[in-house]
């Protein structure tokens, strides 16, 4: 929580909570340069504000913690080409740590084991959870790089870091049962959006058919984690009143249709800005992407009357 860039979820807390510096993360949508390129050439851009950060913090700092794709705050959210390989180079200059939230992006997700692949970048320290059990039981994994583990072995030895349900044998069973089904079936392959014909393909392809919705401003994401974002005034790009409630409303419309999809608001300034995010599993069938795709047009048209 005090890491993280949500604010409507660290509100509450603030007293409670450190804080740490935060830096700005590319958002083609929405870029802070006013690229029109989709920020093909801003990558590095938005990585000197880390180099910037780093350098005021004089030494101090320990790590800088990223999701390589955006899980809800601001969905689905895909960096431009040369940014992770930017931060990676600043991080390991600075001899600061790279840490990846692949909560929600790993294990198959975008179409690769983890969602850094698709850069060829390897943080010093990895989360994942979520798929990792696929939700059958509740599991997470932090996975350290040699340099990280070596460090500790060679220090003190320990890392006194434990919890009751450490290694909790029903639910690695789970988590190795899910993983042998999932190599098996070569679901991550499923979710790669670049194999013609894979669920994450064509996925893809019949979400383009809502950018016609009058509400709709931008399609983003990558294999099988897609978003959509709403706006009140296309041509702006004016996000519709918090109070209005509009993801929420796309949520409700689709809930009585039987989808179920994940309303979020804030990708705008942390309050304004709506958006679902959608992520269906890589088992998805080609008709039942069909029938999800037309219930969503009809909750969105729905919701914008």
């Amino acid at each position: 929580m005090a890491v993280s860039g949500n604010p409507r979820r660290r509100d509450i807390y603030l007293p409670m909570i450190r804080e740490f510096a935060h830096v700005s993360l590319p958002y083609p949508y929405r870029c802070l340069f006013h690229c029109r390129d989709g920020c093909k050439n801003c990558g590095p851009k938005y990585a000197a504000e880390l180099e910037r950060a780093l350098e005021a913090s004089n030494g101090r700092a320990a790590a800088f913690l990223l999701e390589p794709v955006s899980g809800a705050t601001l969905g689905a959210v895909v960096p431009p080409q040369g940014y992770l390989q930017s931060v990676a180079e600043i991080c390991r200059q600075h001899d600061v740590l790279l840490i990846a939230d692949e909560v929600m992006t790993g294990v198959g997700r975008t179409g690769r084991n983890f969602a850094v692949a698709h850069w060829s970048v390897a943080p010093d320290i990895l989360v994942t959870a979520k798929g990792l059990s696929s939700g059958y039981a509740p599991l997470g994994a932090v996975i350290a790089s040699k340099r990280v583990v070596d460090a500790i072995a060679h220090r003190s030895g320990a890392f006194v870091h434990g919890f009751t349900y450490n290694a909790h044998p029903v639910a690695l069973a789970a988590a190795r049962a899910v993983l042998r089904y999932v190599e098996a079936s070569k679901l991550t392959e499923a979710a790669d959006q670049d194999r013609r014909g894979s669920p994450a393909a064509l996925f893809q392809q019949r979400l383009e058919t809502l950018r016609g919705a009058d509400s709709v401003g931008d399609l983003r994401g990558i294999g099988l984690l897609r978003a959509v974002e709403f706006v009140a005034h296309k041509a702006t790009k004016r996000p519709f009143d918090p109070s209005e409630g509009f993801s929420a409303k796309v949520g409700a419309a689709a809930m009585k249709r039987g989808l179920l999809v994940y309303p979020m608001q804030g990708s705008v300034d942390g309050y304004a800005g709506d958006h679902i995010l959608l992520a269906p599993p890589a088992v998805i069938s080609p008709e039942q992407i069909d029938w999800a795709v037309a219930e969503l047009a009809a909750s969105i048209r729905e919701a914008q009357r």
